[in-house]
């Protein structure tokens, strides 16, 4: 038991519990979709919650040192305040959400009282990756065998646009595994892949692998460019092109190749954005309605319901503009805000932390510019990644008084 007691002390084993939280609730929910188990709530919340009792139970022993940098205890305020103001327009709105949001103020609050050292935050990041990367892998298998719903059946699964792929496979739907959707499983496709692709070998191969089967299944284009943007963050933060005497000319030019791309792929290969400039042309002229107060989710199912011959879509393709049109400009504020701030503390981080982290935030911001991958109300994969990449830039004074005591003998 002291030994235990003692464990608990030097790490913050709590943190990576809570980085735990997001792909078992994922797989819980989609293990057993909308059957209750306790007090009419599903695997995926009674998980989160379980989860996060533990998370709790091993924060109370953790002996923390150091303080924060600013950038992080804003970023931390930031996404309390996003979450307040979220569940106080939902329920305005009169809409619903689950018991398990309690998760995202309950983790920050954690996070932000006891810092974990450079160690552990590196560490949560793993554990929630490798979560990731695990639940994918299960969830193909379980369901393919039947014992569990399958990933290729689905609302949204659409057919195969992969040409090689559809002719060796039979045109299979895409995959949208336990993620509820295919436009959600390609972008944990590319957060693995990008996240991967910035740490040693031993974690670089079975996370790339399995963000690549993720991609590969479910066959998202949007998620690619996420993947590309991420991976040019690696490769430019690298010690080649660092140590290159022309390492700013080489990343100037690979940004402008970049972007020349993006702009020929937008103007003569899919001008259309897969439909997605419509999509965003329908949630603006929802917004012009309630501009300032937000049509709220009951405004976006009546417009739907009032245009039945027309193609419409439950949520806008875009995080921004979803909570500009859903909840109004405060919110949308409040989300540009907190995706500012973690691309600035996880710039800051590269020195201390590598490019794991901005490639990550770079990866999530480019994916909810065209897909609405998150809000503030649960503690999500994004959200907790977002964060994540802000806290990599533990100043290096406190990670290594952190590690010295970690190290010390109890």
């Amino acid at each position: 038991m002291p030994q235990i007691l003692n464990a608990l002390r030097a790490r913050a084993w709590y943190a990576w519990v809570a980085f735990l939280v997001p792909p078992v609730a994922i797989f819980g929910h989609a293990l057993a979709p909308g059957r209750a188990f306790l007090k009419g709530q599903d695997l995926g919340v009674l998980s989160a919650l379980a989860l996060a009792a533990v998370a709790f139970a091993a924060w109370v022993p953790f002996r923390a040192s150091g303080r924060w940098p600013r950038l992080v205890v804003a970023t931390m305020a930031v996404m309390l305040v996003a979450w307040l103001a979220q569940i106080l327009v939902i329920q305005r709105d009169g809409d619903l959400f689950t018991i398990a949001t309690v998760c995202l103020p309950l983790f920050v609050v954690l996070l932000a009282v006891k810092p974990p050292s450079a160690a552990d935050i590196r560490i949560a990041g793993l554990v929630l990756a490798y979560g990731l990367a695990a639940i994918a892998v299960v969830s193909l298998v379980v369901g393919l065998l039947g014992w569990m719903p399958s990933g290729f059946e689905g609302a949204d699964n659409g057919v195969c646009r992969t040409p090689v792929y559809c002719q060796i496979f039979g045109n299979v739907n895409r995959w949208a595994g336990p993620f509820g959707s295919v436009n959600y499983a390609a972008p944990v496709g590319a957060v693995l892949i990008v996240l991967g692709a910035a740490q040693v070998r031993r974690h670089a191969v079975p996370l790339v692998a399995a963000g690549v089967l993720i991609m590969f299944l479910s066959q998202g284009r949007s998620a690619l460019f996420a993947t590309i943007a991420g991976l040019v963050v690696v490769i430019l933060s690298s010690r080649r092109v660092a140590a290159s005497p022309q390492h700013r000319r080489i990343r100037a030019i690979s940004l402008a190749g970049l972007a020349i791309v993006l702009v020929v792929y937008m103007t003569a290969v899919d001008p259309d954005l897969n439909g997605r400039v419509g999509y965003w042309k329908q949630f603006l002229g929802m917004w012009r309605d309630q501009p300032w107060t937000g049509i709220g989710t009951s405004g976006i199912l009546d417009y739907n319901a009032a245009h039945t011959a027309d193609i419409t879509v439950s949520h806008a393709h875009s995080v921004i503009l979803d909570q500009l049109v859903r909840w109004g400009p405060v919110m949308a504020l409040l989300t540009v805000a907190i995706l500012v701030l973690a691309l600035l503390g996880s710039a800051r981080a590269l020195r201390t932390a590598g490019s794991g982290p901005l490639a990550v935030a770079v990866a999530i911001v480019v994916a909810g510019l065209v897909e609405t991958l998150y809000d503030w109300t649960y503690w999500s994969v994004a959200v907790a990644l977002l964060l994540w990449s802000v806290m990599s830039m533990r100043t290096p004074a406190a990670a290594q008084d952190e590690a010295s005591r970690a190290d010390a003998p109890a």
